[in-house]
């Protein structure tokens, strides 16, 4: 009976240990917007992200379902191919590569051309990221309004 309390007061303090605080992760401004093309009514955008993750565990996020907003434009929703890991206690710059299936391919095209290098523009995101740590798992909200230097 004993070894069981044990047991069990061990396990709890391990799940609580792994239920690292995520909101104390911080992302910087986008440091490089990189615009690679169009495949598959879906636009490649490459991007360098500063993420500091103080915690005391490493932090996968696995997942990104947002909409994105160029200029207050509707231009789809973003997809991210690979899982990014932030290890613990770290500060980085991360080169992440992000899939925008387009909404409507013509007029994101037509906003993309009438883009010049150097311009600002104001990227919105709307959605959820989901990540997670040792055994946790979290859906973290996204509403993020950045401007960015192409």
């Amino acid at each position: 009976m004993i070894r069981q309390k044990i047991i069990l007061f061990l396990m709890t303090g391990i799940i609580l240990a792994s239920c690292g605080n995520f909101s104390e992760i911080s992302v910087g401004e986008v440091r490089d917007l990189k615009i690679k093309g169009i495949e598959d009514n879906a636009l490649l955008v490459s991007i360098s992200l500063p993420v500091e993750n103080p915690t005391l565990h490493k932090i996968t996020i696995t997942d990104l379902d947002s909409k994105v907003y160029v200029n207050n434009q509707y231009l789809g929703i973003i997809l991210m191919d690979d899982k990014l890991i932030l290890p613990s206690r770290s500060q980085e710059l991360y080169h992440v590569d992000l899939k925008i299936r387009l909404a409507n391919l013509f007029g994101a095209a037509l906003s993309m051309m009438n883009l010049r290098r150097g311009q600002r523009i104001i990227f919105r995101l709307e959605g959820e990221l989901k990540a997670r740590s040792a055994l946790v798992k979290r859906k973290i909200p996204i509403k993020e309004t950045r401007q960015v230097v192409i």
